[in-house]
C-alpha cells in the first residue's frame, strides 16, 4: 500500500514537471521582438497555457486521491447480487450485493479472489469494478453505506427468520384469540398448501396469494408486521408448524362456518 501511493505521487510530481517545463520551453523559445519585450513590461504575460496545465495537474491528482482509496479493492458490479464461488466455477457459497465493497486477493484476466466480512472466495472479474469506475458506482450505491457479503448458510437463516415472522404475524391475524393448537393449525394450513401443487411453493407466495388470506388483503397484516408486537405464543407456533407440527392432517382450508365430519375443529374454526 505505501509504495503504491508513493508511485502515484512521484508520477503527479513528474507530470507536473513535464508540462511545466514543456510550456516554459515553448514560451522561451518564442522570438521576441524589443518591443514585444517592452510590453511585457507593462501588461501580463498570458499564462493561459500554463493555468490549462496547472488545472491538469489539479485534476489529475483528484482523480490519484480518490481511487487511492480503492488500492486493493472493489465493488460489486450488480444491480442486485452476484454470485461467490468456493473456487473457479465451484459451489456457490455466498453473494455480494451492490454495495458491497471487497478486498481483492488475487487477480486475473476471469476471475478474482475476493474477501468480505466472512467470505472468502473467487469471483467473475466483470462482477467487479475497480478504481475511478468504482469511484463514480460508489457515490450512488454506496451513498447509505455499504453491505458485507454474506455466506449461504446465513442468508438461508435470515431468510428463515423473515419467514417465521410472517407466519407469526398472519397467525395472529387469524387465530390470535385461539388457543395454541388453533395457532398451530393456521400454521399448518399455510405449510400444507407450499407443499400442494395447488399453491405457490413458498411461504410468502401461499400468504400473498391473491383472493386467499383476508389479512393479507385488507392491510391488518401489514400494520400487524410494522407494529412490531406480535406475540410470542404465535412466534412459537410458527416455528412448531414449519418444524413439523400438525394438528389437522392435510387441511388446506379454514373458516368459522361447519364443515363435514371429516374435517377438523379446533377452537373457532374448522379445517378440511
Amino acid at each position: 500500500m505505501f509504495f503504491g501511493k508513493k508511485r502515484v505521487y512521484v508520477g503527479l510530481l513528474l507530470a507536473g514537471c513535464i508540462l511545466f517545463t514543456s510550456e516554459f520551453q515553448a514560451f522561451a523559445a518564442a522570438p521576441q521582438s524589443e518591443t514585444q519585450a517592452i510590453e511585457t513590461i507593462n501588461y501580463e504575460i498570458n499564462v493561459g497555457p500554463l493555468a490549462a496545465a496547472l488545472e491538469q495537474i489539479s485534476a489529475m491528482a483528484s482523480v490519484a486521491v480518490d481511487t487511492q482509496e480503492w488500492y486493493g479493492k472493489a465493488l460489486a458490479n450488480t444491480d442486485s447480487t452476484a454470485d461467490i464461488y468456493a473456487e473457479a466455477n465451484g459451489t456457490v457459497i455466498g453473494k455480494m450485493y451492490k454495495n458491497t465493497v471487497v478486498t481483492v486477493e488475487e487477480e486475473s484476466s476471469e476471475w478474482c479472489k475476493i474477501s468480505s466480512g466472512s467470505v472468502t472466495g473467487y469471483v467473475k472479474r466483470e462482477s467487479l469494478l475497480f478504481g475511478s469506475a468504482a469511484v463514480e458506482r460508489a457515490k450512488t450505491t454506496c451513498a447509505a453505506g455499504t453491505r458485507d457479503a454474506q455466506t449461504m448458510e446465513a442468508i438461508k437463516a435470515q431468510q428463515k427468520e423473515a419467514d417465521v415472522r410472517l407466519l407469526a404475524a398472519l397467525i395472529y391475524c387469524e387465530a390470535g384469540n385461539q388457543p395454541y393448537d388453533g395457532k398451530v393449525a393456521v400454521g399448518a394450513v399455510v405449510m400444507n398448501r407450499i407443499a400442494s401443487k395447488r399453491f405457490p411453493n413458498t411461504l410468502e407466495g401461499v400468504i400473498y396469494q391473491r383472493g386467499q388470506f383476508t389479512p393479507a388483503r385488507n392491510g391488518k397484516l401489514a400494520r400487524v408486521l410494522n407494529s412490531n408486537r406480535i406475540p410470542a405464543s404465535c412466534y412459537e407456533a410458527a416455528r412448531d408448524a414449519m418444524n413439523g407440527a400438525n394438528p389437522v392432517g392435510n387441511a388446506l382450508f379454514f373458516n368459522t362456518g361447519r364443515v363435514s365430519t371429516k374435517g377438523y375443529k379446533l377452537g373457532d374454526h374448522y379445517f378440511r
